[in-house]
């Protein structure tokens, strides 16, 4: 969620989507709060600030019943984004980072343009900061006392940051265009002399003497007789140089191809790389073809004066010397260079040595491999910034179309089949004038293609091409035997698969790095080691080579067995997330289809207040018989409880509630076992005092620590509690903090890999295809409570006072497919209870079908 202050107070969410907010009222409490971003604002100071002398009948409910409405709209904008508006002893605050404001960026990029002493990025960075203003500052409450000191505060750091942007330019050598924009800005602060004289040495090296002395009288007769005033010893001097002499000779600029549309998504990238020339010679931008290697690079170059361009792509290797002419050039740009690399290479090569003040920007599919070399991957654009990059070019073939609600998904399921790639991006949205973008995500191809390109870039088809014609013959076979796996594969899966009569196993890891290094292959460092993907525009080039090579049909077979092994004993299966089995199974070559779930059980949402007062939301099952409490482990919310609480309401009462979440109250910090005590507490006096309580995994073990406290629980059903009793395994020493660190860097799903891998023990090759499929992001959005329920675990050892404190009858139940240890674990927790007994359902994984666990959990509730 990002807001904005710099014009309307709004909010939009990460795809960018404006957040409605429902009148003045609640649009003024949050700029109250982004006025104090961080910290806490009292209830006193609110109700001051919103309503003044005029209040309403009762201020505190008035004003908490429009703290619940801005949290009801920015959630029901961005799921979860009511957690942002916070409530503690000190009053009311949002939690955001700085940047999360366009104030914040504003203030970001003006610090960042300071530290620089590159003119050119310096200008661009200060230039970037200015389209962060949107009109005035708070311009919906600048009425409103609470605003105007803040408002007038960045009205002033708005025009300081003009005012060395104009002097950025200057030093450029941008003087004409400044005069003319400079009139209107020195019109409307006449007696800012900084500002004055910025353009006084514009308008006189634009040969405009007579004007430069002009600007200068009026500025020192409106001091006088306004402020008693004279102009400071720096403008005095100023008027003094331009009455000496004639303007200096203007400075150089670049020969580089104008920009025909605009960059979007890179101004960070390109930042970077101008610093990166700064103190490297030889810069080489890598990628596959379309990521933008040649706009990024002709982007940067048109900072730096004396640039000039070598387009490389249609010569051959011996034609690359003669094309190359560094003659009073600072910055050279060669760009493609893959298909003439070693040529290249010699040639960039001897002008490092041979022009000392030369520097290099070269693009290429592969690095060259050059002494001195400073490689830069160009990434693809991310998912928010490519829907971006998409409409904007969409309206260029459209003037009409818009990001509506019915159009969001498709746009954004389109980004993602396109992986991103600017070029992808720009074929497609080239065609929504003659196509709605429904229809086409559904029927986007390579036929389609952009006139106007070189013909290697007029479909993405060509694009692939270009590089495969550079592949060897072994490199060619890895690459198209790749293309099975869908989400990415380990080494040892690739080695698995692509090896072959032409391929020795033991070359597949260097074809490998070849084809890593080439940008056909792109290598993901996940939390679990390394594991390699296409790009989808790749994997459906490869796709089709495979077939006309003639080994579709072997290379999908070994691919099956290879994964089949995988698919039947990945162990354990995580509890509520069986479509995502079924959905890997259907990878591996088995069936897919989701099994059928009972008739749909509507359930009653209740509200019941924690003993800090936290509201608990509940969903009620059924409404007779036994009350039976459904406690999640680490990857379960009441979502993945819904099958089996369809299945248990004809006969219980059966609860599901969040455990980590604190039941969508919004406060999810500090989790705490006390508090989660008081929560399950809670829950269960809500169904009658006293429930049954079935707990999965860690789950099972705050379910029986519940119980061990005197919570009103009337009997457990512990599945797997993961206590490590034996030297069988281990879990890492930090891992908690390592888990905390990845969620506080947004790599969540890199977090739950690094769980699933670490303490739940699934195979990295399982992982990679989990991360395409579409039920991953409920797995995801756990990941900021992983770290707890390791800490919750402590060492992994079994409680000692669980042996006199759990005096309820417990059945503990482990998997007939479980691992030796956890199978161990639930028969020594089941010795270890005075009432307890152990199940182990023969045959089945944890995660088993609702209609197997059902029986099991009315045997165990109404034994005699």
């Amino acid at each position: 969620m990002r807001f904005g202050v710099l014009g309307p107070v709004t909010a939009w969410t990460d795809d960018g989507q404006a957040v409605r907010l429902p009148d003045r009222k609640v649009r003024g409490l949050l700029a109250d709060l982004l006025l104090h971003a961080g910290r806490p604002v009292s209830a006193a100071t609110l109700i001051d600030d919103l309503w003044g002398d005029e209040l309403p009948v009762n201020p505190t409910a008035t004003l908490q019943t429009r703290v619940s409405q801005l949290r009801r709209a920015l959630d029901e904008a961005e799921p979860g984004a009511r957690a942002l508006i916070q409530t503690g002893p000190a009053g009311y605050l949002i939690s955001i980072a700085p940047e999360a404001v366009d104030s914040g960026r504003f203030r970001a990029l003006a610090a960042r343009a300071r530290q620089t002493g590159s003119a050119q990025m310096r200008a661009a960075t200060l230039a970037d900061a200015l389209t962060v203003w949107r009109g005035p500052a708070y311009a919906d409450v600048a009425a409103d006392g609470f605003a105007r000191a803040t408002i007038d505060r960045l009205d002033e750091e708005r025009l300081a940051v003009q005012e060395a942007y104009a002097e950025a330019r200057f030093v450029l050598g941008e003087h004409e265009e400044l005069v003319a924009e400079l009139a209107e800005l020195v019109a409307r602060n006449p007696l800012r002399q900084r500002l004055r004289a910025v353009q006084m040495k514009a308008l006189h090296q634009a040969g405009r003497q007579a004007e430069a002395l002009a600007s200068y009288a009026e500025l020192r007769d409106r001091l006088r007789d306004e402020l008693g005033l004279d102009p400071s010893a720096e403008l005095a001097d100023l008027h003094q140089a331009i009455l000496a002499g004639p303007p200096a000779e203007p400075q150089p600029k670049s020969k580089l191809p104008a920009a025909v549309t605009e960059l979007i998504g890179r101004d960070a990238a390109v930042d970077e790389i101008v610093a990166r020339l700064e103190s490297a010679r030889l810069v080489t931008l890598t990628g596959p073809g379309g990521v933008g290697k040649t706009s990024l690079a002709l982007a940067a170059a048109r900072r730096i004066p004396d640039a000039s361009l070598v387009e490389l792509a249609a010569l051959e290797a011996e034609e690359v010397p003669a094309a190359i002419d560094p003659t009073g050039i600072g910055l050279l740009v060669l760009d493609n260079c893959e298909h003439v690399i070693g040529a290249a290479a010699d040639a960039v090569a001897n002008l490092l040595r041979e022009s000392p003040e030369l520097r290099i920007l070269a693009t290429s599919r592969e690095p060259l491999a050059v002494e001195g070399e400073h490689r830069w991957p160009v990434p693809p654009l991310d998912e928010t910034t490519a829907v971006e990059l998409f409409v904007a070019r969409a309206r260029a073939a459209d003037p009409r179309f818009e990001l509506t609600a019915d159009s969001t998904k498709a746009v954004h399921t389109l980004c993602q089949r396109l992986d991103g790639l600017p070029l992808a991006l720009e074929l497609a949205a080239s065609r929504v004038g003659a196509m709605d973008v429904r229809d086409l995500a559904d029927r986007f191809d390579d036929r389609y293609r952009q006139r106007g390109r070189p013909d290697r870039q007029q479909t993405m088809s060509a694009m692939v091409e270009w590089s495969w014609d550079l592949l060897g013959d072994q490199e060619r076979a890895v690459l198209r035997r790749l293309a099975p796996h869908p989400g990415g594969c380990t080494l040892a899966a690739a080695e698995a698969v692509c090896a072959g009569d032409d391929v020795p196993v033991a070359e597949v890891a260097e074809l490998l790095s070849r084809l890593v290094d080439r940008s056909l292959v792109v290598r993901v460092d996940g939390t679990s080691g390394s594991r390699y993907r296409l790009l989808e525009t790749v994997r459906a080039f490869c796709l089709r080579q495979l077939d006309e090579a003639g080994e579709g049909e072997v290379t999908r077979r070994r691919y099956e067995r290879y994964f089949a092994s995988l698919a039947q004993h990945t162990e354990p299966r995580l509890y509520g997330h069986s479509e995502l089995f079924a959905y890997l199974g259907g990878l591996y070559g088995e069936s897919a289809e989701p099994r059928s779930l009972p008739a749909a059980t509507r359930p009653r949402i209740e509200t019941v207040l924690s003993a800090d007062s936290t509201p608990i939301v509940v969903e009620v099952y059924g409404d007779s018989g036994p009350a039976i409490v459904l406690v999640g482990g680490a990857l379960n919310d009441r979502r993945t409880f819904i099958p089996l609480a369809k299945r248990l309401a004809s006969g219980f009462t059966v609860a599901t509630y969040d455990r980590r979440g604190r039941g969508d109250s919004g406060d999810v910090q500090p989790w705490a076992v006390e508090r989660e005590l008081e929560d399950l507490a809670a829950v269960v006096e809500l169904v009658g005092g006293s429930a049954y309580a079935l707990g999965v995994s860690t789950g099972a073990v705050f379910a029986g620590e519940a119980a061990a406290r005197g919570v009103g629980i009337s009997g457990l059903l512990l599945i797997e509690p993961p206590f490590i009793l034996d030297d069988t395994r281990s879990v890492p020493v930090g891992l908690a903090g390592r888990l905390q660190e990845l969620v506080e860097q947004d790599r969540y799903g890199d977090a739950t890999e690094l769980f699933l891998v670490t303490a739940v023990e699934m195979p990295a090759e399982v992982i990679a295809p989990m991360r395409t499929s579409p039920f991953w992001k409920d797995l995801e959005a756990l990941a900021p409570t992983l770290a707890y329920d390791v800490l919750l675990m402590g060492d992994f050892s079994l409680p000692d006072h669980w042996a006199t404190a759990i005096t309820v009858p417990t059945l503990v139940i482990d998997g007939g497919q479980s691992r030796d240890w956890r199978r161990n674990t639930a028969q020594v927790v089941a010795e270890l209870l005075p009432h307890g007994r152990r199940l182990t359902m023969d045959g089945q994984p944890h995660d088993v079908d609702p209609e197997v666990l059902g029986p099991i959990i009315e045997a165990f509730v109404f034994a005699k």
